[in-house]
């Protein structure tokens, strides 16, 4: 931990980072791409980051304090800031790793808390844009009634609660694959013990109704400062998209660089999104130029933001001291409730 807070480890890494965001987002591009473009909406643009930010600290500010380890909104920035710059950089969203680390030391979250926000933010999420995301895709298409489309999409984000309200548990069943022969019965076991406690953390948050309904609602407003971004940066090079267009497109696209597990799902997420954009009558040469822009309006301030809070949160690391004490306390009481008292 002290080797972390340590300015030529952190530093070291926030440049090889800030590297990495340029040369995915292809920042040398900047003026040839959009040269032509109205700066003013580019801006708003821009300014819509804050209310992703905001929603993605408040929507796991609620999961935390539904499993029982409130942490206020403001120290969250940073964490799911820097969170969703490392998920983009590192296949597979293996960055949340880190994060269980951080919001441990910083806060006293324990791994099985930390773990299930995380399959929530990050799996449920997911599934929440794609389902969203194919609806209003299929309503531009089909051109269906907005109240359908409304009571369409209500039932996709409700289904998750749902599937763990009729007692389905995903997660918990892995720990009956018959791996003991590659892990050993004595390593499979326990690995089973913790993938249910897991579960039933993950259980817990997703038939809350509360908490369920709470979640998905900052995830639409995330979704839709998105979408609001992507119709800005088409207004700014003079294409007007439809918003049930734009959102399907862009969310079908996420979920397609999330698939690939391609940093920032570059590639994937650029080729499906203009590929839906040319169906709705956009060019192909204005569709990556709005892919282009979204990347210049979204993707790399949020990048920044994360570089910048990934060398603040590693530089306040805590000594350990204290830490360690609470973290023990905290162990103890996690034994009681799994083994009771003696």
């Amino acid at each position: 931990m002290r080797r972390m807070r340590h300015p030529l480890v952190w530093g070291s890494i926030s440049i090889v980072l800030l590297g990495l965001l340029a040369w995915r987002s292809r920042a040398w591009e900047l003026g040839d791409r959009l040269g032509t473009a109205d700066w003013r909406l580019l801006a708003v643009a821009v300014a819509l980051n804050v209310v992703v930010v905001v929603a993605w600290a408040v929507r796991s500010a609620g999961l935390l304090a539904g499993a029982g380890s409130p942490v206020a909104v403001a120290p969250l920035v940073p964490m799911t800031a820097f969170a969703n710059t490392i998920n983009n950089l590192t296949p597979g969203s293996v960055g949340e790793l880190v994060r269980l680390f951080l919001l441990r030391a910083h806060h006293g979250v324990s791994y099985t808390t930390g773990g299930a926000v995380v399959i929530v933010e990050r799996l449920v999420a997911i599934a929440d844009l794609g389902a969203s995301a194919a609806i209003l895709w299929a309503a531009w298409w089909l051109d269906l009634p907005p109240v359908v489309t409304a009571l369409a999409v209500i039932v996709a984000l409700a289904l998750p609660s749902v599937v763990y309200g009729t007692g389905l548990r995903p997660i918990g069943r892995i720990g009956g694959l018959p791996l003991t022969r590659a892990l050993g019965a004595e390593r499979w076991t326990a690995a089973g013990r913790a993938l249910a406690r897991l579960d039933e953390a993950v259980a817990r948050l997703m038939t809350d109704v509360f908490r369920a309904a709470e979640f998905a609602g900052w995830s639409a407003v995330i979704f839709a400062a998105y979408t609001v971004q992507l119709l800005l940066v088409g207004a700014a090079i003079g294409r007007e998209l439809d918003p049930a267009a734009a959102w399907g497109a862009l969310g079908l696209g996420i979920v397609a660089g999330v698939v690939s597990l391609l940093p920032f799902g570059l590639g994937s997420t650029d080729l499906v999104v203009v590929g839906l954009l040319s169906v709705t009558g956009v060019p192909a040469a204005d569709g990556v130029a709005i892919v282009f822009g979204y990347r210049v309006v979204s993707t790399v301030p949020l990048g920044l933001l994360g570089v910048i809070s990934y060398a603040q949160l590693s530089a306040s690391l805590p000594d350990g001291r204290p830490y360690a004490a609470a973290r023990l306390a905290t162990l103890g009481i996690e034994h009681e409730q799994e083994t009771g008292p003696p």
